[in-house]
């Protein structure tokens, strides 16, 4: 009888036992399990963008042959990317910052004017330019590049305005040696994109020395 009742003891004990192991495997599997679904949802939930490699100030031009200097990629949290990130191609034909970024930031379009897109909006774009010492008065603001200006002729005797060309696109800024200036304020000359009928009347008020510029948009 003795012997029957610990027969019966050391059944239940292996039968414990291995309700115990069992439990710890499957919480296991469980820890496991959860684990990866975390790595892949993590993996899964990631964004590669391009983010600000160095402080980029408005009206920098970017394109394809700077923009390993200003640009780099990286992956983030979906959560915490902007709904319109750039890929390259917003910048293969150049594009300017309207406000100066900060390194580290999450570049998105809204932050970028494209110059394919101002272009595509207008009907037969010509690139002109004209130097500081050709306007008659101070520009009504800084140009930058990416700006959009009306382009004016004062009358010589009442300095009255007329309007010689409308919604004129600045491409961008050089220093007096030619060179791309990422400061605006020390620009000399400008590359502006304006419509083909209105490159005679623009040239036309450089000859006449009463041309001035105003910028639009503040």
């Amino acid at each position: 009888m003795n012997k029957n009742k610990d027969n019966k003891k050391e059944m239940h004990k292996v039968k414990l036992g291995i309700y115990i192991a069992a439990f710890i495997t499957a919480a296991g599997v469980f820890a496991i399990m959860t684990y990866l679904q975390r790595e892949v949802l993590s993996e899964f939930e990631k964004r590669e963008v391009y983010v600000a490699a160095a402080d980029i100030p408005v009206g920098t031009v970017i394109n394809t042959e700077n923009a390993d200097d200003y640009l780099i990629l990286k992956s983030v949290d979906a959560g915490s990317v902007p709904e319109e990130c750039i890929d390259i191609t917003a910048v293969s034909k150049g594009a300017a910052p309207v406000f100066d970024i900060s390194r580290g930031t999450v570049i998105s379009a809204g932050m970028l004017v494209s110059y394919s897109d101002r272009l595509s909006g207008m009907q037969d774009p010509v690139l002109a330019g004209f130097k500081a010492d050709d306007l008659s008065r101070a520009v009504s603001g800084v140009l930058r590049a990416g700006d959009i200006i009306d382009i004016y002729s004062a009358d010589k005797d009442t300095g009255a305005g007329k309007l010689l060309c409308g919604d004129v696109f600045v491409e961008r800024g050089y220093d007096s040696s030619g060179n791309e200036v990422s400061d605006p304020e020390t620009a000399v000359m400008f590359n502006i994109w304006l419509e083909s009928s209105d490159v005679g009347a623009f040239y036309e008020g450089l000859m006449s020395g009463n041309l001035y510029v105003v910028r639009k948009g503040g």
